[in-house]
């Protein structure tokens, strides 16, 4: 069955971030395409979450994995833990809070085939990478050596992280997330 990835391509989700998970309107960007948001929901266990005894507490990152067929993966986070959640926001109330859309494959088809953020194409070279998102990212892994890098424009909010096949010179994932509060306890 083809997916049509337009549905998460980043005009479509960009407006989303920072909005609460029960907002109709993330709510719909999921049941417009026939799935069950909750039912595809879980938990993202990292970093203490993931060790005793807060591993049997709930955590505070939830994840709808869409790489299967949509090509796309989305976060959720408390609203305490993200900087740009919207006003009125219960601190623990899970908000969009990251999208990841999955280039690793050659074959069209296989990679996320909708709008990427800044016109960002899965054919790009990290020169045209860095033309499109207007600015030197302030972030830059780059080793002649390696098979991959990546580069990140961490002054904005959302951040922009692109994944690099260096061998390949173009993007493996584009990674778009609100930045982490400073403030807030983990």
């Amino acid at each position: 069955m083809p997916y049509d990835h337009r549905n998460f391509s980043w005009d479509q989700v960009s407006g989303l971030f920072g909005v609460p998970y029960r907002d109709p309107r993330v709510q719909q960007l999921f049941t417009r395409v026939g799935l069950d948001p909750d039912a595809l929901l879980g938990e993202v266990r990292v970093g203490i979450y993931s060790m005793p005894p807060h591993d049997k507490q709930p955590s505070p990152t939830t994840e709808i994995d869409l790489s299967p067929s949509f090509r796309v993966r989305m976060r959720f986070k408390h609203a305490r833990l993200i900087l740009g959640a919207q006003q009125g926001v219960a601190p623990d109330e899970s908000v969009v809070a990251a999208i990841t859309y999955l280039l690793e494959s050659k074959v069209p088809g296989e990679r996320f085939e909708g709008a990427l953020p800044y016109g960002i194409a899965a054919t790009d070279d990290p020169a045209a990478i860095e033309r499109r998102a207007g600015a030197a990212p302030t972030e830059r892994e780059w080793d002649p050596q390696s098979d991959s890098g990546y580069s990140a424009w961490k002054e904005r909010n959302p951040i922009l992280h692109v994944l690099l096949s260096v061998p390949e010179r173009r993007p493996l994932r584009v990674n778009v997330f609100l930045a982490p509060n400073p403030a807030s306890p983990v």
